[in-house]
């Protein structure tokens, strides 16, 4: 599993499963929201101008380089930190 540390105790965490990645958002070591998608749709998203990633409780948006963590407003981390996640994973 791999873990990058988000603002006021969140974590975002990449659990590889069989056929998906799991992106989990946690505070205290306690899970709050998650999502399972592919890896190839992941790195889609990093590559292309696109709608938000995901619907429902977690959501992700690029801008400018960034990528905002949504459930109403969670953290922002940047394309490249969320890259080097992704690659870790291949």
């Amino acid at each position: 599993m791999i873990n990058i540390s988000l603002d006021d105790g969140l974590k975002l965490s990449f659990e590889k499963l069989p056929h998906t990645i799991r992106l989990i958002v946690s505070k205290n070591d306690e899970e709050w929201v998650c999502r399972k998608e592919k890896l190839k749709k992941l790195f889609s998203f990093l590559e292309l101008d696109q709608e938000p990633l995901f619907k429902g409780r977690l959501q992700l948006f690029k801008s400018d380089g960034k990528i905002k963590i949504k459930n109403e407003f969670i953290s922002t981390i940047s394309t490249e930190t969320f890259q080097q996640a992704l690659n870790k994973l291949k």
